[in-house]
C-alpha cells in the first residue's frame, strides 16, 4: 500500500482543532521560512509569480499549492520541479507516522505536513505556501513566517467562511498572527485585521488581476528579504490559467469558478465571440456572471454541481446546449464556432483537469484531497 493509499484512509476534513493538531504534528520539525498566500481568486497565480521572482533572486524556493489538476505531485515543487513519486511517498510516510497518534487528522493537514517536511529536508531558502480554504483554521497557518498576502475577496464557501465579504475577509486575514504583516490587494479592510497585525494596502492604483498579483508578489519578497528595491517581475504560465490548448480552433482552459474570476478570464478576449464550456459547484452565484456569450455548453460532473438546465437559465447566450462529457461539449462548440471566436472552458480545477486530460489523452483520476 502506497503512502497516498494510507493518506486516503484518513477523513477528508478533520474535526475542529486544526491549529492544535498542526502544532502537535509539526512539533520538533525544523521548518523553513515561508510567505503565505490567501484570497478568493488569484492565489495560485500569485504564488507561482512569487516563486519565479524569488528564483530570479538566486533563491531556492519551495512552492505548495492546491488543488491539483492531474497529479498530486503538482502541489509540492522546488524551483519549478514537481516532487518525485519517491520523495512524495517518503515525506508522506513521515507525515503519516507523525499523524498516527492523531487518526482524526484530515488529508490536507497531513499533505501540508509532508510539504513542510520536504522543504525542510531540501533546506530551501523560502517556502511559498498557498492557503487551501479560509485562513483562521487552515493547516498552512502553522508555517513560520511573518509575511502574508491577500489577493482578493469574493463570496465563496459561505457556509464555512460567512455570508458577507466582511466575514470572509476576516476569516482570511486571520491567517496572520500578532506581529505579522498582511499585504493586501483589497483596500478598506482595516476592521477585518487581527490585533497586532500590520496591514499594508496595495490596492492603489487599481490594476488588472495579473498585474495586481505581480505587485503583491514583488512587495512581499521585498519585505521578506529586506531588499532595497522591488525584485524584477517575471512572466509565468501557470497551468490551468488561461492555458491555450489548441490554435485551430482556439481552445483555452481556466480554473475560474466564480463571477469575479470568470469576468477576469472573459476579459482576455475583448470583442471576440466566446463559446463557453462550463460546470459550476452549486454554491456559486450564477446570477452574478454577467455578459452575453456566443454559445454556452453546460455540464454536470458531480452531485454538488449546478444542473446544466440551471446554468443555462442564468447565463446569457445566443446558443445553448447540454453536454455529458468533454468530447461532446467540444463537438457542440466547434459546430457553432464563428471564424473569430474562441472556446473557453471554465469551472474550477475539476473542470480544467478533465479538459486537460482529454486534450492530452491522459487518464483523469484526481484524488480527493
Amino acid at each position: 500500500m502506497t503512502a497516498i493509499d494510507r493518506l486516503l484512509q484518513h477523513p477528508r476534513f478533520g474535526p475542529p482543532g486544526v491549529n492544535e493538531r498542526m502544532a502537535q504534528l509539526c512539533q520538533g520539525l525544523n521548518m523553513v521560512p515561508s510567505i503565505k498566500v490567501v484570497g478568493s481568486n488569484g492565489k495560485g497565480t500569485t504564488a507561482h509569480l512569487m516563486a519565479r521572482m524569488a528564483q530570479g533572486l538566486g533563491k531556492s524556493v519551495g512552492l505548495y499549492t492546491s488543488p491539483h489538476l492531474l497529479h498530486v505531485n503538482e502541489r509540492i515543487q522546488i524551483n519549478g520541479r514537481m516532487i518525485t513519486d519517491e520523495d512524495l511517498d517518503a515525506c508522506l510516510t513521515q507525515a503519516l507516522m507523525r499523524a498516527a497518534p492523531l487518526p482524526q487528522s484530515g488529508r490536507f493537514e497531513i499533505l501540508t505536513l509532508a510539504a513542510l517536511i520536504f522543504f525542510a529536508e531540501q533546506n530551501v531558502d523560502l517556502a511559498i505556501m498557498e492557503i487551501g480554504l479560509g485562513g483562521r483554521f487552515d493547516p498552512v497557518r502553522i508555517a513560520p513566517g511573518t509575511i502574508s498576502v491577500l489577493t482578493s475577496i469574493d463570496l465563496e464557501h459561505t457556509a464555512i467562511l460567512g455570508e458577507t465579504l466582511h466575514a470572509i475577509a476576516s476569516e482570511k486575514a486571520a491567517i496572520c498572527k500578532a506581529g505579522d504583516t498582511l499585504l493586501s490587494a483589497v483596500g478598506g479592510l482595516e476592521d477585518c485585521i487581527p490585533d497586532g497585525v500590520t496591514y499594508i494596502d496595495l490596492s492603489c492604483p487599481p490594476l488588472d488581476p495579473l498585474h495586481s498579483n505581480a505587485r503583491l508578489a514583488a512587495h512581499a519578497l521585498k519585505q521578506h528579504f529586506a531588499l532595497d528595491t522591488l525584485p524584477e517581475t517575471y512572466g509565468v504560465q501557470v497551468p490551468g490559467r488561461l492555458q491555450k490548448l489548441s490554435a485551430h480552433p482556439p481552445i483555452y482552459v481556466d480554473v475560474a469558478h466564480n463571477a469575479q474570476s470568470v469576468a477576469t478570464a472573459v476579459s482576455a478576449f475583448p470583442e471576440r465571440p466566446i463559446s463557453l464550456i462550463c460546470a459550476f459547484k452549486n454554491d456559486k452565484d450564477l446570477a452574478a456572471i454577467k455578459g452575453t456569450f456566443h454559445h454556452v455548453i453546460a455540464l454536470q460532473f458531480d452531485a454538488d454541481m449546478h444542473t446544466p438546465d440551471h446554468i443555462l437559465t442564468h447565463l446569457n447566450a445566443t446558443y445553448k446546449d447540454t453536454a455529458h462529457d468533454i468530447d461532446s461539449a467540444l463537438t457542440f462548440a466547434k459546430g457553432k464556432q464563428p471564424e473569430d471566436g474562441v472556446i473557453l472552458c471554465l469551472g474550477g480545477f475539476g473542470m480544467a483537469g478533465r479538459v486537460l486530460a482529454y486534450m492530452q489523452g491522459a487518464h483523469y483520476d484526481v484524488i480527493g484531497l
